[in-house]
């Protein structure tokens, strides 16, 4: 089971608001169901109702369920009406430990008789009506532990679901690191620590316009610490949300979000920051460097393969049907904020996913962090905060090497970063980017391309099994797809951007923390 807390309850009977002090005192990320709706949707959920009605909410409310199923450490507050179907109350309880917030009925009349924002009792009358129909049926019965907040504080119900559950607080404070970054078009740094939102990192003149690009579950999750700190420097900030997925880094994207911001009338003064993993980074970045020739950004990843990759040196792109980030350019942010925090509410998948390139920058350049990664895999697995911190902080450092000596990818230098790309960034194409993560595919291209070196006597079959093995033991995958047709693969290697006079020129593993070039005729890759 996730180590996750979901509170239910009828409205009123304080579930956001105790969850939000919850995550503070646990660490645990806070999750407001309602709110991801409202950014999924675009609307309040009042218009959700009046224009689309109760029906086609409680299907939203569903569909969010399975969304939201496999994230970790966090605290979840439900939506009143969700626990009316059998089918999410099943799945509430797989997802982690329930807690009823109940109330006595005129605690709950005092406390929505102002309240306005609720479809379901603009008449008030309906309160009691709605209550005594949700008791009778008992709907919330289910749960794992119940507490009456009638009568006692937030901070009181908090720490009573603390004292109940036994959880143990995951601590961080005093992890924190500056790195900088000096290429010939910026200087900037990179701040990597625990829970860094408690202080303010951002440093955005309170002149400029603030607009941050995400997806909805990433602005459920953080966009309202942001807002909170942008809003104590004078600065009310705007959210334009994206659709999960790399599907949705195209050019249609990109048009979407220009026309949000010229129609919220942002000049170059503004400042875009980039809430989110690699395709927001990507996407967010490239509009940054575009829009009226160019505004600054910051990046704020949430994922590990955003921490110690994507959101760094300076890359941006989106793709074309042809191929992953045909289109882009290179524009350095004015800094990253790196918050491992933010890795612990990442569901499983995902954070394999980022792992496939903290053992990338393993075979490249770091033999010690490849065999930290051998050795200590029960401690990543389980997120432990300091060996988080580690890996992160050595990825970057590695980056930072490369980045500072090859800004623009002119030097043949940076392109040791690109080891396992090549075939992969071929398997997100021909599988339409919905069969594998992108961490996936640079999983298996990484093999392969160690598998190429060992064909041809470069790397030892000892190091390639080590290889192997490694990508295998983070449960990511290791062979190419059986239907992946060869003869197209090498269509796309051709129109790779790496390509010169019909070669391409690949990084392949000398041995672990070693890397050296070999050019290959594109009509006989693979």
């Amino acid at each position: 089971m996730s180590n996750n807390i979901i509170l239910i309850g009828f409205m009123g009977s304080g579930k956001d608001s105790v969850g939000k002090e919850l995550s503070k005192r646990t660490n645990l990320c806070f999750f407001s169901m309602d709110d991801y709706i409202t950014f999924k949707e675009k609307r309040s959920i009042n218009r959700i109702f009046e224009e689309s009605g109760e029906k086609y909410f409680r299907k939203i409310e569903k569909q969010t369920l399975q969304e939201i199923k496999n994230i970790k450490n966090t605290v979840i507050a439900t939506g009143g009406g969700v626990v009316k179907d059998k089918e999410n109350r099943e799945l509430l309880s797989k997802i982690g430990k329930v807690v009823y917030l109940y109330a006595t009925l005129p605690a709950i009349k005092e406390r929505l008789k102002n309240d306005e924002t609720r479809p379901l009792i603009k008449n008030k009358d309906n309160i009691e009506k709605i209550y005594n129909e949700r008791m009778k049926k008992g709907i919330y019965e289910f749960a794992d532990k119940k507490i009456d907040t009638s009568s006692i504080t937030k901070e009181e119900v908090a720490r009573k679901i603390i004292e109940e559950l036994k959880i143990e607080k995951k601590w961080g404070k005093n992890l924190f690191k500056i790195i900088k970054i000096k290429t010939s078009s910026k200087t900037y740094p990179i701040i990597i620590g625990y829970d860094l939102f408690e202080k303010d990192y951002l440093n955005i003149s309170p002149t400029n316009k603030v607009v941050v690009i995400s997806n909805p579950l990433i602005s459920s999750l953080y966009y309202y610490e942001i807002e909170n700190i942008l809003r104590k420097k004078g600065l009310n900030s705007l959210i334009f949300t994206i659709p999960s997925g790399e599907k949705y880094k195209t050019l249609d994207t990109v048009k979407d979000v220009y026309d949000f911001l010229l129609k919220e009338k942002m000049d170059r003064s503004g400042t875009i920051l980039a809430l989110g993993g690699g395709v927001i980074g990507d996407l967010g970045a490239f509009v940054a460097s575009t829009f009226k020739r160019g505004i600054p950004i910051f990046h704020i990843p949430t994922t590990l393969i955003a921490q110690v990759d994507s959101s760094i040196g300076g890359k941006t792109g989106v793709d074309h049907p042809l191929g992953k980030n045909m289109i882009g350019t290179f524009y350095q942010p004015e800094k990253v904020i790196v918050d491992i925090k933010k890795l612990l509410s990442l569901p499983e998948k995902e954070f394999r996913n980022g792992l496939a390139e903290v053992i990338k920058y393993g075979i490249i350049k770091d033999a010690k962090l490849f065999y930290l990664l051998e050795e200590k895999q029960k401690e990543i697995l389980n997120r432990d905060i300091p060996t988080l911190l580690e890996i992160v902080t050595r990825c970057i450092k590695i980056k930072k090497e490369v980045v500072e000596k090859d800004e623009k990818e002119e030097k043949g230098k940076r392109e040791i970063l690109n080891y396992g790309h090549t075939i992969g960034h071929i398997i997100e194409t021909l599988t339409n980017y919905s069969k594998y993560t992108h961490g996936e595919a640079i999983a298996i291209g990484m093999v392969e391309e160690a598998k190429l070196a060992l064909k041809e006597k470069i790397l030892r079959e000892r190091d390639f099994l080590r290889i192997q093995e490694l990508v295998s033991k983070y449960q990511l995958p290791t062979s190419l797809p059986d239907n992946i047709n060869y003869k197209e693969m090498r269509k796309f290697v051709a129109q790779d951007k790496k390509v010169r006079n019909g070669k391409i020129r690949l990084p392949v593993p000398k041995g672990i923390g070693k890397i050296i070039f070999k050019e290959v005729e594109c009509k006989n890759f693979l």
